[in-house]
């Protein structure tokens, strides 16, 4: 199959600026990079290419050590705000996709790269870790891999957690990655496995806990506002129960309902609560589902229709988002009263931005505060 003009323009366009794309990396993060002998960065054969989620930038870190840049597989939300549209729209190969919804475009569209001999980046666990440690994968990324019929190269992404992350709204230095890439699956083997195995073999070469491998490493990543953002992901205090009553300052952080202080050091760990990292907390937060649900939230936001179809937005403009009772209440620009049981593909991108489906309309909120309690509220997978 030939490639298409626009195939061309964005070969042109990598092949011209990967030197000032290596340079920007260099700068992101210190990296050092692991490859097995099996895996050959000069090969010209398309191959699926799998990495865990640990940041913002694996998108770029993780492909460009191949002469043949993969399509990456993003999500749909990436192509309705700038400047991220642009790149992704004008600069690199990416291929949308609606998280938590099977797209038949996007497969069409993955397999359609193959048959150009471009390789396929996914990002299986859909979404970049909030809590440091490999998250949920899809069992459809294993069906996906099954009917490819490609080599499946891995790359295990580590240290970008505590590098660069999620929920954090303050930068941190020293940031560095390990990239370690390797052959799980060859096409040859590919026949004999079954959906399980190919699933079991993937988590394997995937797993990573962000904490216990800073708890080894002990990389300082200093900053003057280490703690500002962690409200975003920690919404239950273990100390009184109190929701979403968290509230951030430079490098501290405290519960502003029972008081409670604590702090984040230069390793990324916490100190003044019952947990000194974010997994372990969160594991205390969904043994609590019962007080969120019962629980009276609200915060203020940006509203936007999204538009997949054309890959556009509009701005609707300010909204109120009150949780109460089971259901999720608008006001602002507009008003409406939505059961949180009829929400469809809830997710949150970026650090707040909480995005779902109702009545046909894709809604997009960018929230001031919070997120992932109203998230846990229409879904407890992720």
């Amino acid at each position: 199959m030939k490639k298409t003009r626009r195939d061309r323009q964005q070969d042109f366009w990598l092949w011209l600026l990967r030197p000032l794309v290596y340079l920007w990396m260099s700068m992101d993060a210190k990296r050092s990079v692991v490859r097995s002998p099996s895996v050959d960065f000069r090969r010209r054969e398309p191959f699926v290419l799998l990495a865990n989620h640990t940041c913002m930038f694996d998108f770029v870190h993780v492909p460009m050590r191949f002469h043949n840049v993969p399509f990456i597989i993003a999500s749909q939300t990436l192509f309705a705000q700038q400047p991220a549209k642009f790149f992704v729209t004008q600069l690199a190969h990416v291929i949308p996709k609606s998280k938590g919804k099977s797209d038949s475009s996007t497969i069409f569209r993955i397999f359609e790269a193959v048959k150009k001999n471009y390789p396929i980046l996914i990002f299986p666990e859909g979404d970049i870790t909030f809590f440091g440690a490999t998250g949920h994968i899809e069992e459809a990324t294993m069906k996906l891999i099954k009917k490819l019929n490609l080599d499946v190269i891995t790359c295990n992404v580590r240290g970008g957690y505590f590098s660069r992350p999620r929920w954090a709204i303050g930068k941190r230095r020293n940031r560095r990655l390990e990239l370690v890439y390797d052959l799980a699956i060859s096409k040859a083997d590919l026949p004999a496995l079954s959906i399980e195995d190919i699933g079991q073999i993937v988590h394997k070469h995937l797993a990573h806990d962000a904490i216990e491998y800073q708890r080894q490493e002990r990389i300082p990543h200093p900053g003057r506002r280490l703690a500002e953002g962690i409200e975003n992901i920690l919404y239950i205090c273990p100390e009184c129960l109190a929701v979403n009553s968290f509230k951030s300052e430079r490098n501290a952080f405290f519960c502003d309902h029972c008081h409670q202080s604590g702090h984040v050091d230069r390793y990324g760990f916490l100190h003044g609560f019952a947990f000194d990292n974010p997994r372990d907390w969160d594991h205390f937060q969904r043994q609590h589902q019962d007080i969120l649900l019962a629980s009276h939230l609200n915060t203020t936001g940006m509203l936007y229709y999204i538009h997949p179809e054309t890959e556009s937005h509009d701005l609707i403009g300010k909204v109120t988002l009150e949780y109460r009772e089971g259901a999720f209440i608008l006001s602002g620009v507009i008003q409406k009263n939505i059961p949180a049981t009829a929400i469809e593909t809830p997710i949150l991108t970026i650090r707040r931005n909480f995005s779902f489906r109702y009545d046909d309309r894709h809604y997009l909120i960018k929230l001031d505060q919070g997120g992932m309690a109203f998230l846990r509220i229409a879904q407890s997978k992720y």
